[in-house]
């Protein structure tokens, strides 16, 4: 499931179970209820999150027995455990119980991005379900009609957000700013090869966001991914109404007139195994994989360089 659609739909299945007004399985999202829900303040429905980074045995047993009192003003007491992967072994072992037998009244939504990272005893006692990302017209949409945000604004967080509502809404756009500009800096010591591109690689180790290492490493070569693929459609000609950056589309012409289109395609190849290798299952040193993406990046860019200069 990716990040930021789970809470949503999770919050929007709580409405259903509770809504007087809409049909049965839909929820109006007008009547005090619904709106209650969407406040966080519903007494039947009840957010989980982590504190600060886990959710503890003491906090499962005290949701369990909560769970066993009637609705107070709902159909339904409903509790929704976000980054559910969060919980610890012993919290997860304790919720067993609750989980195989929850009373009648209740509903229990584990709410994951990484749903291998829960216990299988807990697995096996879920009914699981996978949301893919929203397209990006949808969330460009919700973000200007609901959410009153500008057309170019709504477009660039559409775009950063990978099909989530809850990301796009999320995004410090002042940070990304900074943040992209150090991946531009970063792709062309890259292509200038040499010892910049160490530097580089340093420079994005401390940048991005996420709670670990990688999670900040891969974000920033997400960045990068974007800022090529503008590149590419800036290089190939094609419309560059599809690019994320928009606003860069003149500053970077010249830049992506010095490639050619092949080049730009070699090196996303370069930055996805990149990628591959941060998030696979053996954890490498971060700065040592990020140098050697970036250093396979800079060589794909540099390509029409190289064949000039070839005899």
């Amino acid at each position: 499931m990716i990040d930021g659609t789970g809470k949503t739909c999770a919050g929007i299945l709580a409405q259903a179970v509770n809504c007087p007004e809409a049909p049965p399985d839909d929820a109006c999202g007008r009547c005090v209820p619904c709106r209650k829900i969407a406040r966080g303040c519903h007494p039947d429905v009840m957010w989980v999150t982590p504190a600060p980074r886990s959710i503890s045995i003491d906090k499962v047993r005290r949701i369990s027995s909560e769970l066993g009192f009637r609705p107070h003003e709902g159909r339904h007491r409903v509790v929704l455990i976000d980054d559910a992967h969060t919980m610890t072994a012993a919290a997860q072992n304790a919720f067993l119980k609750t989980l195989e037998e929850p009373p009648g009244a209740a509903i229990i939504i584990l709410v994951t991005s990484t749903p291998l990272s829960l216990l299988a005893t807990v697995r096996s006692r879920c009914q699981s379900l996978g949301f893919s990302p929203l397209p990006q017209p949808a969330v460009r949409e919700y973000l200007q009609q609901v959410r009153g945000i500008s057309a170019a604004e709504a477009r660039l967080r559409a775009s950063l957000a990978v099909g989530s509502i809850g990301g796009a809404l999320s995004i410090d756009l002042g940070g990304y700013a900074t943040l992209l500009e150090a991946v531009v800096e970063s792709l062309r010591l890259a292509q200038a090869g040499g010892a910049g591109v160490i530097h580089a690689a340093e420079t994005l180790a401390a940048l991005g966001s996420g709670e670990t290492a990688t999670q900040k490493a891969v974000s920033t070569l997400y960045v990068a991914r974007d800022v090529l693929r503008d590149l590419l459609v800036v290089a190939a000609g094609a419309d560059t109404d599809s690019l994320v950056n928009t606003e860069q589309r003149e500053a970077w012409r010249t830049w992506a007139n010095e490639l050619s289109a092949d080049d730009v395609v070699a090196a996303l190849g370069a930055l996805s195994a990149g990628i591959d290798r941060l998030t696979g299952p053996i954890q490498p040193n971060i700065k040592l994989a990020l140098e050697k993406t970036l250093f396979e990046v800079g060589d794909a860019l540099a390509g029409a360089r190289c064949r000039a200069s070839a005899p």
